[in-house]
């Protein structure tokens, strides 16, 4: 039962990387492909088909967040290794050799920082996205470019800020 919160937030990262890639799906090739009457009639099992998918590429997205290097972070400053410190993974070995209910909570901390993350990341594209539909679909206005510009620069900004935490955090990986 200790991986249910992770699956979870897994399902939650992939809904989020489908709503991005939707909005952008709709943004090139319209909405006229989309069939309503069949989404309708099998409403069900579709919904049981996007849990899997969105499963699949919360896993996915994760990995390939988790995977970047220090340097997207603003201000990365890595943690810097020395020879006379074991790395990561010995000193979550230790941890848990020493103490297993404080790695359990340090590895629930890792978890919310992954989540945090990938989220914001997420609505970096999802802003990105959504600029682009209303672009294709409604035509240019100013008003709106300004606000939605505002948003993705917004929460680009937050994904480079809050990657930075989170590399501090991950450092026990």
């Amino acid at each position: 039962m200790k991986e249910v919160p992770v699956i979870v937030e897994l399902v939650i990262i992939g809904f989020e990387v489908l709503a991005w890639m939707l909005m952008l799906l709709i943004s090139i090739f319209g909405y006229a492909w989309i069939h309503f009457d069949f989404v309708a009639q099998w409403a069900t099992q579709l919904s049981f088909g996007l849990l899997g998918l969105a499963y699949m590429f919360g896993v996915i997205f994760d990995k390939a967040i988790s995977s970047l290097p220090f340097g997207w972070i603003v201000g990365h400053g890595a943690v810097a290794e020395t020879a006379d410190r074991p790395g990561p993974v010995m000193r979550r070995i230790e941890v848990l050799a020493k103490n297993p209910e404080m790695y359990q909570v340090i590895q629930n901390h890792i978890n919310q920082h992954k989540l945090v993350r990938a989220t914001v990341f997420n609505f970096a594209l999802i802003s990105l996205s959504a600029l682009l539909l209303l672009f294709t679909r409604t035509g240019f206005n100013p008003r709106l470019f300004l606000v939605l510009l505002f948003l993705s620069a917004f929460f680009v900004g937050l994904t480079l800020f809050t990657g930075r935490q989170s590399a501090r955090t991950l450092t026990l990986e």
